[in-house]
């Protein structure tokens, strides 16, 4: 062990002894790893010297990532939560019972805030495989995917609470097609009449409560517009459609492609990304598609990658700076091997 004083410390030094009893300071153990800022400020201010252990003292770059990997964790256990709140509601709506829309106006918001502060956290969540190919999961993805968006625009404060709304109930008028319609790998015309009259449908059940405003409303019931003038409900063509329809076609188009559906298995990030470009100017608007890009990133956050050496990885989060966060697909003793892939390797990437 070696004495030191507080101000020499570093995150990534592990304490193994303070300079006083333990129990007369704020900290849960005598011995921990400075895994943040934080903690380094607060032994700044109760301690005058510690004991460092070199041996179990780690690097900046494994604390960080050790962090992110936290974080995701963090991050999991709300979006299940979440997901739980959501099913409620949605089960709700699906009997015809009350809900409280207070309640799940409150409930988005907070849980907007939660994404927009661990964005890359709930992205790398959204691009794993979904257990379930549920409304509430559907609904989560393109939540989460719109989010990002946004932030990535810099869509304005006043207005990110009715998007966020509008984009976790944009397919609240599903709730109402028989179960033989979601799970169909084919459908009839009448059957397609139905889907392309849910956006409406969604509108009037939101509209039962009184609560919902204009702007969500809207943004619900044009979100399967086209640019062309091709989508529905009535067939909008280019600025006909509001920005926040158009940027939501986009996610939901982006979310689709890679989840799982009954006719077909999810394509990878890359793949999507593709599709969206060729559907530029026809379905999706060409600014926003390539805005969409730029925030999702050509490995976003959760996608699989591999080297040419075929080992295989799952992107964390991605700096221009440093490159691809990633962490080993296997692990070691249990623990998963978090690294850095430099961005002028990038090359050498391939998508699974």
């Amino acid at each position: 062990m070696i004495k030191t004083s507080v101000y020499n410390l570093t995150v990534g030094m592990y304490v193994a002894k303070l300079d006083r009893n333990w129990l007369d300071t704020s900290f849960f153990r005598h011995s921990f790893l400075i895994k943040d800022q934080k903690l380094l400020e607060r032994l700044k201010t109760e301690c005058d010297f510690v004991f460092i252990d070199p041996a179990k003292s780690v690097s900046t770059t494994n604390i960080k990532q050790q962090n992110q990997i936290d974080a995701i964790n963090a991050a999991k256990l709300e979006r299940n939560k979440a997901k739980k709140i959501l099913v409620q509601f949605f089960d709700k709506i699906q009997r015809g019972d009350r809900i409280d829309s207070h309640f799940l106006i409150n409930f988005i918001g907070t849980f907007t805030n939660k994404i927009l502060c661990e964005t890359e956290s709930y992205l790398y969540l959204n691009m794993l495989e979904e257990k379930d190919n549920s409304l509430a999961e559907k609904s989560i993805r393109v939540f989460v995917f719109f989010l990002v968006f946004a932030k990535h625009i810099g869509v304005k404060k006043t207005q990110l609470l009715d998007i966020a709304i509008a984009a976790m109930l944009h397919d609240v008028g599903m709730l109402s097609a028989p179960k033989e319609l979601l799970n169909s790998a084919f459908i009839s015309k009448n059957e397609r009449k139905y889907i392309e009259n849910h956006t409406k449908i969604g509108v009037d059940i939101l509209k039962k409560e009184n609560t919902f405003s204009e702007l969500i409303l809207n943004t619900i019931k044009h979100h399967h517009e086209n640019i062309d003038g091709s989508g529905y409900p009535s067939g909008l063509k280019g600025r006909e459609i509001s920005l926040y329809s158009r940027m939501l076609n986009i996610t939901c188009m982006f979310e689709a492609l890679t989840r799982n559906r009954v006719y077909r298995k999810a394509v990878s990030p890359i793949e999507a990304i593709k599709s969206l470009v060729h559907n530029i100017n026809t379905k999706l608007d060409h600014r926003l598609t390539l805005r969409f890009i730029e925030a999702m990133g050509l490995y976003p956050p959760g996608s699989i990658i591999s080297l040419k050496n075929d080992a295989q990885f799952k992107v964390l989060s991605y700096n221009p700076k440093t490159g691809y966060s990633v962490v080993e697909n296997k692990l070691t003793n249990g623990t998963p091997a978090p690294l850095i892939i430099q961005a002028k390797d990038i090359e050498q990437l391939i998508s699974c």
